[in-house]
């Protein structure tokens, strides 16, 4: 284990005020949460509240309605017919929103809803692109490689087309019972160097706004004292306290294994977000930790990803501008 330098003498409250300015010009502030009205997806809500209250932000509680039907008419001068059961799903939907928006004011969090209609993975990508949400924050099993190949959800929807990062709580896994989990404590960094930059700036902003502290894991055949150094140092100047952990052979067995031994610990992993056949076919460190994680898991995409992903939502938001 490679244990940092000495670090900068900060008292508590400038790590976490500086953190704090880190996330907020990271958006972290602001938290994209969606919602399909059944309570394994509700199993989000403590950890974005929590990282609504790390960042005094607010959350937008989100629900994307089914596309309009056809028969509504889709040109200019066609009839549009009335379309009662999507009204009426609007009305249900804003009610449940509404709800959750009461259960959160008590606790001090600030949220607010809103609604959209069209596939869910692209509105929910395309409003937090357009309303610069810094994080997604949803519950969700990830599916088998099979399955989301052959039927794929609304993750493998979002990991194709989000350019911002994936807070992801798998409900079968972390089980909460009505009971208020604890700040993380411990964040568990696995270690690219081709993918840091994307990645270093969320985990210094967390583990300062947190007060946690950052475990790196590191591969035995990718280790280099050097580099090592140099990431402690980085986290030395924001105040963040870390160590290194080598894998010897198995890093996301490592891993996982770390976050069992550590409940309530998070993953912040970042990834090219590799989608379809090459995904379902060779998978990735990233694709295999958030299908096993025990605890909260934070995706970040890499910065070239996120750069072509941010082109791409506002691309298909003109489109969808101008056939309106």
């Amino acid at each position: 284990m490679t244990q940092q330098p000495d670090m900068h003498v900060w008292t508590e409250e400038e790590v976490r005020r500086l953190a704090v300015d880190r996330g907020n010009a990271l958006n972290l502030s602001r938290i994209l949460v969606p919602l399909d009205g059944r309570r394994s997806s509700e199993q989000i809500l403590p950890f974005a509240s929590m990282i609504a209250d790390w960042f005094s932000g607010e959350i937008m509680l989100f629900h994307s309605l089914p596309p309009t039907h056809p028969a509504r008419g889709a040109r200019l001068g066609q009839v549009h017919y009335p379309d009662a059961p999507r009204d009426r799903g609007s009305a249900l939907a804003a009610a449940y929103l509404d709800e959750i928006v009461s259960r959160l004011g008590p606790h001090g969090i600030k949220a607010r809803w809103g609604l959209a209609t069209g596939h869910a993975a692209v509105t929910i990508s395309s409003r937090s692109t357009a309303s610069s949400y810094g994080i997604i924050a949803m519950a969700s099993n990830p599916r088998t490689r099979t399955l989301r190949l052959l039927a794929p959800g609304l993750l493998e929807g979002l990991w194709k087309t989000t350019s911002v990062p994936l807070l992801i709580v798998n409900p079968n896994q972390v089980k909460l019972n009505g009971v208020t989990p604890h700040p993380p404590g411990s964040l568990i960094f696995p270690y690219r160097h081709a993918a840091i930059d994307s990645a270093l700036p969320v985990i210094s902003a967390i583990a300062g706004a947190s007060r946690s502290s950052v475990t790196v894991v590191v591969s035995t055949s990718q280790a280099n004292p050097e580099n090592e150094q140099e990431l402690l140092s980085i986290l030395d100047e924001d105040g963040i306290y870390a160590d290194i952990e080598h894998a010897e052979d198995d890093t996301v067995g490592h891993i996982q294994s770390l976050q069992s031994e550590r409940p309530g610990s998070w993953i912040v992993a970042s990834s090219k977000m590799r989608s379809g056949l090459y995904r379902s076919l060779f998978g990735s460190t990233a694709d295999r930790l958030t299908r096993d994680a025990t605890g909260p898991i934070m995706i970040v995409p890499d910065s070239k990803v996120k750069q072509r992903r941010l082109q791409d939502v506002k691309r298909a938001t003109r489109e969808l501008a101008d056939s309106l």
